[in-house]
C-alpha cells in the first residue's frame, strides 16, 4: 500500500486555499482589475504557521530535543497573527461597488480561512507541547499565543509592522510596541481576538475530545 502523505484536514485547507485563489483570480477575470491582489500576498503568510506547525507535529514525534521545538515555536509565533489578521482585511470593503456581494463574499473566505488555519495550527502546537511537556504546560502556553497573536494583529493593522521586522527593525519594533501598552485600540484588539481564538479553540478541542 502507498503511504498517505497527507491527511483528511490537511488535504480540506488545501482545497479551501485553492478556492480562495480561485476567487481571487475570478475577480481578477471579471473586472479586469488587481484590486484586492495584495489578499494572496496575506493568505500566503497565514499559510506559513500552519505549515510550520504541521511538520513541526510530524518531526516532534522523532524525538525532537526542547531547545529545538522552543526556538521552532517562537519562529512560529512570529508568523502566527497573520492568519488572524485576514479577519482586518475585512476593513477595505466598501459598499457602492457593482459587485458589493462578490467582494464582501470574497473578503468574508478569506477572513473564515485565516480563523480556522489560526485554529488549527494552534491546536497542533498545543498537542506537540502537552507531548513534551503536560496539559498544564499546553494551557498556560495556548492561553498566552491567544492574546500574543491578538497583539500580533495589533501591530500589523495598526502599526504596520511585518513579521520579520523583528530582525529587521527590532528596536523599532520594540519601542513601539512598548508605546502601544498605553493605547486603548492596543487592549481592544490584543483581547478581542485573544478570547476570539480562546472560544474558538476551546470549541474545536472539545469536539475533537469528543470523537477520541
Amino acid at each position: 500500500m502507498i503511504k498517505r502523505r497527507i491527511s483528511k484536514t490537511q488535504s480540506t485547507v488545501l482545497i479551501l486555499v485553492v478556492f480562495c485563489i480561485f476567487l481571487q483570480l475570478l475577480r481578477v477575470q471579471l473586472t479586469q482589475s488587481l484590486k484586492f491582489s495584495f489578499l494572496l500576498w496575506n493568505l500566503f503568510l497565514a499559510v506559513i504557521p500552519y505549515v510550520i506547525s504541521e511538520l513541526t507535529k510530524k518531526i516532534a514525534s522523532t524525538k525532537l530535543s526542547k531547545f529545538k521545538l522552543i526556538f521552532i515555536l517562537g519562529i512560529w509565533l512570529l508568523f502566527l497573527p497573520n492568519a488572524p489578521y485576514l479577519i482586518t482585511d475585512l476593513i477595505h470593503f466598501k459598499t457602492g461597488r457593482y459587485m458589493i456581494w462578490y467582494d464582501l463574499f470574497l473578503l468574508f473566505t478569506y477572513a473564515n480561512t485565516g480563523l480556522l488555519l489560526a485554529i488549527l495550527s494552534i491546536y497542533s502546537m498545543y498537542t506537540v507541547v502537552v507531548n513534551q511537556w503536560n496539559s498544564q504546560v499546553g494551557e498556560t502556553f495556548t492561553i498566552s499565543v491567544f492574546f500574543l497573536s491578538g497583539f500580533g494583529v495589533y501591530l500589523g493593522r495598526f502599526l504596520r509592522f511585518n513579521s520579520w521586522d523583528i530582525i529587521t527593525s527590532p528596536i523599532s519594533l520594540f519601542k513601539k510596541g512598548i508605546v502601544s501598552i498605553a493605547n486603548a485600540e492596543a487592549w481592544y484588539m490584543t483581547l478581542g481576538f485573544g478570547i476570539l481564538l480562546w472560544i474558538l479553540f476551546s470549541v474545536f478541542r472539545s469536539m475533537n475530545f469528543s470523537k477520541a
